[in-house]
């Protein structure tokens, strides 16, 4: 076995696992009135199946009354015992593999509440303003409200134990119980509030109100923050103290992650974090004390972790976002396949559309949230399909298509297969974009049903001479170059052409960058890796990085901010001189910007002309990515894998 500490039985309390590996909560909304849904019982039952040994549900609800929010997250409740058949089905499905499962059950909302219901104003420990709507505050609960939460959590998890789980998740992490604990939040001047041990009550009940109902063996997780991230949250040393105070309780296991929804790039990291961000921090609670840490937060790969606990930092880690790319990594890993294991890009696209009120999904794996509808079925009427064009769209479409027995020609005008993804890989923060190109390469290189041709345009002669019986039209986009005085001099450069060949005598000390969206940033940030110091931004729009997702724009624009990157915003370009750049504001007045280099990041513009010059003239064509109009990797994913269904 390649990762023998990984893979190792190990107990939390009296619950043995059959190896480290903690699936960690991550809510994707596939609930339905409150509910868990087949949907969401297939995608546990595939975490099972691939090899997880435990797997802690998403946040689950102890009671509505009191605190009915949030309402937009479908969050489920359980707060009667006609719910235990909902959550037996998920519990006997997961068991069937030799899986373990934790309910991570939540006493409340608090201040992650959502729009006020006009009959329930949300509640918290004290009066404190929403986390998205600061105008609005909740209302202090009273004691009597305490209590009964208390009594309500309490009955939640003898619930859940009839129901089949194997542990108890004391959710004290982001929403009410975190809120009671931290003394940013908790302004209360009774005995839930002002000292440590009056802030800890509420939990401690909590804790006192399971036992009551569960009994002193069944284990129990303990879900806390190592620090809130922000100026005035808590920091690591009482994180510390509290993990002290919980020893005596016969507490299973700690489960560390670092920041808070108002530092969501520590709790929810990107691909401008660091790996292991929470790492160190864990690790000085677990010097600390005798319970066992689960640790959580941008644990890259098999061998990452292994390291970790062979160095005892951490007793299990904690993963749940490449459960969501491939929920089959740790059968993988343990057979030494890495290769074959489908990365996360860290794009958090799976976690920001929750935020919005949307089903989750993965830009790379298509099949996520789709469990339910079981796996591709093979064609009963095999075709020859024409892909034009190898980027993330085209080489996903023929993936599929070839798993489904189709013949695929893959046929891409360029020497390389890629696309867009190639520039995206370059820099070396982009690790988890440059593995997922070798994967996505290799899935069409090695498949006998691919016949990969480089170096070949698609054009109508093209079409006709092969006669195949679908095209599908994967022929992306190409940069937007605006159409201003100097664009052609020699110190322009395309940021997309930049990335992929960089030479450093080529790029001066001092840099423009015009477009300061994804594409300009991340090709800023690049640069500074490159040891390039004096860099600017600089854009039309208001503000930095307006196409970025909500989540990665927040960790973006801290990035941005922390290399030193200049910007300057609602400047127009105008042209390109010797010296740099001339630009025009709102009121029409222009300015120089001196710079050796000048980048252009402006965009990118759709080549939809092959589609167009098909459509009429074809019997069965499709067009799928960029070429329709340039957005995310997630669309032309989704597309592709929509399309291979249908043909």
């Amino acid at each position: 076995m390649k990762y023998p500490k990984l893979f190792e039985p190990a107990n939390i309390g009296s619950m043995t696992l059959k190896n480290r590996i903690v699936l960690s909560p991550l809510h994707a909304n596939f609930t339905v009135c409150d509910k868990y849904t087949d949907r969401f019982v297939k995608y546990y039952e595939e975490r099972a199946k691939g090899g997880a040994g435990l797997i802690i549900t998403a946040h689950i609800k102890a009671e509505k009354d009191i605190d009915p929010y949030p309402k937009t997250f479908g969050y489920p409740i359980f707060d009667s015992a006609a719910e235990i058949k909902y959550f037996t089905d998920l519990t006997e499905t997961v068991h069937k593999y030799g899986t373990k499962i934790a309910i991570e059950l939540s006493p409340g909302t608090g201040r992650i509440a959502d729009e006020p219901l006009p009959d329930k104003r949300p509640v918290g420990p004290s009066e404190i303003p929403l986390l998205t709507m600061p105008d609005v505050k909740t209302r202090e609960l009273t004691k009597d409200e305490i209590k009964q939460l208390v009594k309500s959590y309490g009955k939640a998890a003898g619930l859940a134990k009839a129901a089949g789980f194997d542990a108890i998740y004391v959710h004290f992490l982001a929403y009410l119980g975190d809120q009671f604990l931290s003394s940013c939040w908790n302004h209360r001047q009774d005995e839930y509030g002002g000292s440590l041990e009056n802030r800890m009550r509420f939990l401690l009940e909590c804790i006192e109100s399971v036992r009551a109902n569960v009994g002193d063996d069944f284990p129990l997780i303990v879900g806390i923050a190592l620090d809130h991230g922000f100026a005035g949250g808590r920091e690591l040393e009482e994180t510390i103290e509290i993990a002290k105070r919980l020893e005596p309780l016969n507490i299973g296991a700690l489960h560390l992650r670092r920041g808070s929804y108002d530092a969501m790039s520590l709790l929810i990291p990107t691909p401008y974090v660091k790996d292991g961000i929470a790492v160190d921090y864990a690790y000085e609670v677990k010097k600390a004390v005798n319970i066992p840490i689960i640790v959580d937060g941008k644990l890259p790969n098999a061998a990452y972790c292994e390291k970790l606990l062979e160095e005892g930092k951490t007793d299990f880690v904690g993963i749940a976002r490449q459960f969501v790319t491939d929920p089959y990594w740790p059968k993988k890993a343990k057979a030494g396949k890495e290769d074959d294991i489908l990365p996360c890009i860290r794009c958090v696209q799976c976690i920001n559309r929750v935020f919005f009120s949307k089903s989750s999904a993965c830009s790379v794996n298509p099949q996520f949230g789709r469990e339910f509808e079981g796996p591709l079925p093979k064609t009963k009427e095999p075709k020859q399909v024409l892909v034009a064009g190898a980027g993330p769209a085209g080489m996903t479409v023929a993936k599929f298509l070839a798993e489904r027995g189709h013949s695929v020609i893959l046929a891409e005008k360029s020497g390389e297969l890629g696309g867009h993804l190639i520039e995206a890989a370059v820099p070396a923060y982009k690790k988890e974009t440059a593995a997922y190109l070798r994967w996505l390469k290799k899935q069409v290189e090695e498949n006998p049903n691919v016949d990969i041709r480089l170096n070949t345009e698609v054009t109508p002669e093209f079409v006709s001479s092969v006669r195949p019986d679908a095209v599908v039209v994967c022929t992306g986009s190409a940069p937007y170059v605006p159409a201003v005085p100097g664009i052609d001099r020699s110190n322009v450069k395309l940021a997309t052409n930049l990335l992929v060949n960089y030479k450093d005598e080529e790029v001066g000390d001092k840099i423009v960058i015009v477009g300061a969206g994804l594409v300009g940033c991340e090709t800023a940030l690049f640069l500074k890796e490159q040891g390039k110091k004096d860099i600017t931004l600089v854009d039309m729009l208001p503000e930095v990085a307006q196409d970025v997702i909500y989540l990665a724009r927040l960790s973006l624009l801290e990035k941005l901010q922390e290399e030193q990157i200049n910007s300057r915003t609602g400047l127009k370009l105008k042209e390109i001189i010797p010296e740099g750049i001339i630009v025009e504001n709102e009121k029409g007045e222009t300015q120089t910007i001196n710079a050796d280099t000048v980048i252009i990041a402006t965009g990118l513009t759709s080549d939809n002309k092959l589609y167009e010059s098909l459509k009429d003239e074809t019997e069965e064509i499709y067009a799928i990515g960029d070429c329709i109009s340039p957005r995310k990797f997630i669309d032309a994913v989704q597309e592709a894998y929509a399309i291979a269904k249908i043909i």
